[in-house]
């Protein structure tokens, strides 16, 4: 998230950097909106009603998520991960069947598998995302199980033992897990408390798919979630440093590399 005390002087300012920001982040709460802008809540809420008629946005209690395949339009900033994040969503997808039980991880890659799923998806979807259940709150999914808990600021994900216990009686065929760093090492997460989720999300899960950007593979994050063994599949839009793909290949793990 950006950083308090960040001011926009124009309604439009403020809205391009929304748009922008949503593309990364996936739910933008009125609160936090309104202390990192600077501005009042009622602004903010003047702002994102500007963006929803335009069809950018879809405001939800508290806050507001992107229009699933809503265009930015061309006076947005380019979020350069945002396209290849939507590109690795696409062909994950592609290995759910219609009537799948699954699980999605939190952050924006997250997001876009659950944006990405087909119409024709009539199964079940377990996260501890906030910004994943609400965008398949709009889908008229039979079956949407939400993982409760302490809401982690920054990734709108539920953690902690009431998260946890959650998990204890399900079972799901595919985890889509989207860590914050990954090397020849294992898999890590920004905080413990989301890498112990992610663990038990990984336990219950017949297959896990590490659905990842290129991004992950630069980025260090200080709690290991697992090692590469765990893992079924490997989507992504880049070929992994070699140290990586080394690692990858002793356990059997072949990348799915994405084309741009």
């Amino acid at each position: 998230m950006t950083d308090a005390g960040l001011r926009y002087e124009s309604a439009a300012e403020r809205r391009i950097w929304m748009l922008a920001t949503l593309r990364s982040e996936g739910f933008l709460s009125v609160t936090d909106l309104a202390r990192q802008l600077g501005v009042s809540q009622m602004t903010i809420r003047r702002d994102l009603h500007a963006l929803e008629h335009e069809g950018h946005v879809r405001l939800v209690h508290g806050g507001a998520s992107l229009t699933p395949g809503a265009p930015l339009g061309s006076s947005a900033p380019e979020d350069d991960d945002a396209g290849a994040r939507d590109r690795v969503a696409a062909h994950a997808v592609d290995l759910v069947g219609d009537t799948d039980a699954i699980a999605i991880d939190a952050g924006a890659t997250g997001h876009a598998v659950a944006r990405s799923l087909p119409a024709s998806f009539s199964g079940c979807v377990i996260s501890h995302s906030l910004p994943v259940l609400q965008c398949l709150s709009t889908r008229g999914l039979e079956r949407v199980v939400a993982l409760g808990g302490e809401l982690l600021a920054g990734r709108h994900a539920f953690v902690g033992p009431t998260t946890e216990a959650a998990t204890a009686q399900l079972r799901v065929r595919t985890f889509f897990l989207t860590p914050s760093g990954a090397d020849a090492r294992g898999l890590y997460a920004a905080s413990p408390a989301e890498a112990s989720v992610q663990r038990q999300l990984m336990g219950i899960a017949d297959e896990v798919v590490l659905v990842a950007t290129r991004e992950v593979f630069r980025t260090s994050a200080p709690a290991r979630i697992a090692p590469l063994d765990r893992l079924t599949r490997l989507v992504t839009d880049q070929r992994p440093p070699a140290e990586l793909a080394s690692a990858l290949r002793r356990v059997g793990v072949v990348p799915h590399v994405v084309d741009g």
